[in-house]
This record gives C-alpha cells, structure tokens and sequence, in this order.
C-alpha cells in the first residue's frame, strides 16, 4: 500500500532518525503524485510515490516508484528495502510483494519499467529476471578519495561548466542517447526535457565553446535513490575528447568540495575514462546493473485484414484431387 502517515508511528523514532526525514518528504510528494495522475492533461508526470509493506502493523520495507520521463510511460523501480526483518515471511517473498505492487500501481500510461541493481545481488537480479526484467546497461560505481589534491586545476581557455537548464540539457541530450542502445532508448522513452528532472546538486554540463555554438562534451546528472546520498552519472561523448582530460579533474575537484557524500557512476566499459578516475585515485565501488521491463501490446489493423481469406481456403488447393495411392509394405 501507499505511505501513510499512520505508518509513522510504526517506525523507532531513535533507530530510523535519518530515515523519517526522508520517508516525511516522500509522503507529501506522494499527495502531489496522486493529483497528477488525477488531472494528467494538467500536470506533467515527475512526482514519486512510496510503497511499504506491513506486517502485523509493523513497517517493514518499502520501495519507491518515480516517472522517468514526463509523459508517464516509462517508470523507474528502486530495489527494494528492508527496514526490519519479516517474522512470518522470508526476505525474498516480501521485496517480491513490493515490486510487483509497484508495477501494479503505477501509472496507466506506463509502457516499461526500469529497475538499477547491484551487480553482484544474486537474489535481486533472481527476482528482477522472474517479474521480466531484462539486463540493458552496466554501470561501474566509484567513491571519491579520501585525500584530494592540494593543488586544483583551472579551466582551459574554451570550455566552462555551466547548470542543467533548458538551453544546455538539449546540448547534453545527444550525449545521452549516444550513451545507449536502440532498445534502451525505446524502453526508456525520453526526450531532452526529461533531463530538467535530474538537475540536482553537482548536475552540470560541460561546454565546449565554437566560435558562435556551443557543444557538450561531458555532463554530470543525479539518479535519485532512497536516502540521502548523491549518485551522479557521468556521461561524455562516443569518442574520447583530449580536453577532459584537463577539465575533469577541475569538475570532480569543485563537486568534492561541495559535497562530502555521493556516489559516482559512469558506463562500465568506457575504459578511457574509468583510467582517468583511477589516475585521480577515485576508488571502485562495485557495479549496477540497469535492467528494464517492457508491456508490448499487439496493434490490430483493419486495413491489412482486408481481401484476407482462410487459411484453409489457401491450403485447399494443396489437398490431392484423388485418394492417395497405398504404400506398399516390405515382408
């Protein structure tokens, strides 16, 4: 069922301290994701809902579902979490329930869902593969240093790190799809403006400057998860670019300073650029894996069944015009 604020007084005050805060904002937001599936002509889909499950009026794990693009057709699915162990049921049977009530109730409009896994959760990606998932895309995570350097580099004379805005989130759009396959692009079914969603703390673009255009070579934008952490993708172009070489040092540098938590994720086969982050001593997180679930539905056409006959009417013709001579049998 949805979070509801009687489930509050369900949860220990002193062992989930950090986690009321969060749950707190997840349900007002969750009012406004209601009233957008209520009015859709009128508001965009971009609220997310929370999901928990009860056990004898004890809170025990929940899971979050968010749009993830404004028309509402493609979903994304946090893993599920526990708060407290189940006594009646196992662990696998309860993220079991909640995923499958988070695909059930999410928006009419949904096409696909997409669900981000560690790679090495056996019995997540177990779960995921029975409900349909499928594997699309491996991510490598990373941590910053714990020691940065002293000395922080400059920006070289023709680029700049400039905010996610509308001007600039159409510049780092190629760069997106670029970044995935045909079938991740249907799944997922985005466009540029679906990236203003994703301009949270440390998101960016990094422009390259050409006389009168401007080009994105890199650009950095948050995945939201079910606490506080920051986890930024890194995304750059299809072919390596010697500039950021230079400039992504200056952009890891100024978003560490900035912010002491969050998490890193880049393409787990870019190895040009998961060199660069081992030369700047970033340190290697384990790897996610984006998996992705897809409702197709058989469009019928009208035109295409006219002047059709039976196939036993086509067939007929092939029917012997007299009885079929014996086989003869030897002995």
């Amino acid at each position: 069922m949805s979070l509801r604020a009687s489930h509050f007084p369900m949860l220990n005050a002193s062992e989930h301290a950090g986690r009321m805060h969060w749950l707190e904002t997840m349900l007002w937001r969750g009012w406004l994701a209601r009233a957008e599936q209520q009015l859709p002509s009128l508001f965009p889909t971009r609220q997310p809902s929370c999901l928990v499950a009860l056990e004898q009026k004890n809170l025990v794990g929940f899971v979050v579902i968010r749009p993830y693009n404004r028309r509402g057709t493609c979903w994304s699915v946090t893993s599920p979490e526990l708060i407290t162990s189940p006594r009646q049921c196992s662990n696998q049977s309860v993220s079991r329930d909640l995923l499958t009530n988070a695909i059930q109730q999410g928006s009419k409009r949904a096409q696909s869902w997409i669900l981000r896994c560690p790679a090495n959760d056996t019995d997540q990606l177990a779960l995921a593969r029975v409900l349909g998932f499928q594997p699309l895309k491996l991510f490598q995570c990373w941590t910053s240093p714990s020691l940065m350097a002293q000395s922080i580099p400059t920006w070289p004379a023709e680029l700049s790190w400039q905010q996610l805005s509308r001007r600039t989130a159409s510049l780092l759009w190629p760069l997106e799809k670029a970044g995935g396959s045909g079938h991740l692009r249907q799944i997922v079914d985005r466009q540029w403006i679906d990236l203003l969603d994703q301009n949270q703390t440390g998101s960016g673009v990094l422009l390259a400057q050409g006389g009168a255009t401007s080009t994105a070579i890199a650009g950095l934008v948050s995945h939201p998860g079910t606490n506080s952490e920051t986890v930024l993708e890194l995304m750059r172009d299809v072919g390596w670019d010697p500039r950021l070489s230079q400039a992504l040092p200056k952009v890891l540098a100024d978003l560490t300073s900035m912010s002491k938590t969050f998490r890193l994720i880049t393409t787990s086969e870019d190895e040009p650029l998961n060199t660069l982050l081992e030369q700047l001593r970033w340190k290697r997180a384990g790897e996610e894996l984006l998996l992705g679930r897809s409702l197709w539905r058989r469009q019928v056409s009208n035109k295409l069944l006219l002047g059709a006959r039976p196939l036993q009417s086509m067939l007929g013709r092939l029917q012997p015009q007299q009885p079929p001579l014996p086989t003869p049998i030897l002995g």
